[in-house]
């Protein structure tokens, strides 16, 4: 049932679970044809007493990039950003970070910009153990770890993936700290930030799969689902990582490719 709608062709972010009211993140995504409209990031609230499916919009920044992705970081609750912090990947090797709190103040909200990537950003994550490590990645099998509260400087997990490659997402482990997953069209590199190195590579040899979206189980630290955006082949894939030859269970329930994923944080069934 359809309870409210934003009629805006943005990349989204909810607000994380401490925040209250809950907030939605809306950046113009890098994917809209009409160049003539100016992109923003907006914050809007989601008020589901109103009866109306309209979102209020709380604040509003304009940005000088469009967004690939967007994510919403708890970092800073209780110190300088009691809102958390927004991050953007956007065009041209862009990471932005923002306030919330000074965005909704009506205030200066971008607080950090890094420009070491390689082409446009196409995924980001939050360590869930710590908060403060975003994990970025972008053209050429770049992957980047930054420290939020110090975003000067970032480390590599490891060498990187031969051949060189667009990565289309990471996704940190759900339930060890230091494990996270890449993804690219036709593999998966699982790494061990503790060894600096990659661990295990998935990959689909029997199908037409163009990988793009990426999910940790949430309480099964072996278990991964991967799904492929190719309209031809628009599966999703359960991978075993102790039976990393073929995929436990591929399941083909849409009709188009499969651009996105997301685990129900109440119930994980």
């Amino acid at each position: 049932m359809k309870v409210k709608e934003l009629q805006k062709t943005v990349n989204i972010a909810w607000s994380p679970l401490p925040q209250n009211p809950i907030y939605l993140a809306a950046g113009s995504a890098a994917q809209q044809i009409d160049s003539n409209v100016n992109p923003t990031l907006e914050i809007y609230s989601t008020n589901f007493i109103d009866p109306s499916y309209d979102l209020e919009l709380k604040a509003s920044l304009p940005s000088q990039y469009r967004f690939q992705k967007v994510i919403w970081s708890p970092t800073g609750y209780d110190g300088a950003h009691p809102n958390g912090l927004i991050v953007g990947g956007c065009e041209g090797g862009h990471v932005m970070i923002y306030s919330a709190a000074k965005m909704l103040a009506n205030e200066e909200g971008l607080i950090a910009r890094q420009d070491k990537h390689t082409g446009p950003v196409s995924g980001l994550d939050v360590n869930p153990f710590q908060t403060n490590l975003l994990a970025s990645c972008a053209s050429e099998s770049e992957i980047f770890i930054w420290d939020l509260n110090n975003t000067t400087t970032h480390m590599n997990p490891g060498t990187k993936t031969q051949p060189l490659e667009d990565v289309q997402n990471v996704a940190w482990n759900r339930q060890v700290q230091h494990i996270l997953a890449s993804v690219f069209s036709s593999r998966c590199v699982i790494w061990d930030l503790r060894k600096s190195e990659q661990i295990i590579k998935l990959s689909d040899t029997q199908s037409r799969v163009r990988w793009h979206a990426i999910q940790w189980h949430p309480d099964v630290a072996t278990q991964v689902w991967l799904a492929s955006e190719d309209d031809q082949a628009p599966v999703v894939q359960l991978w075993d990582l102790r039976y990393a030859t073929a995929p436990a269970k591929t399941m083909q329930i849409h009709q188009r490719g499969v651009l996105g994923m997301s685990w129900c944080p109440r119930d994980v069934d």
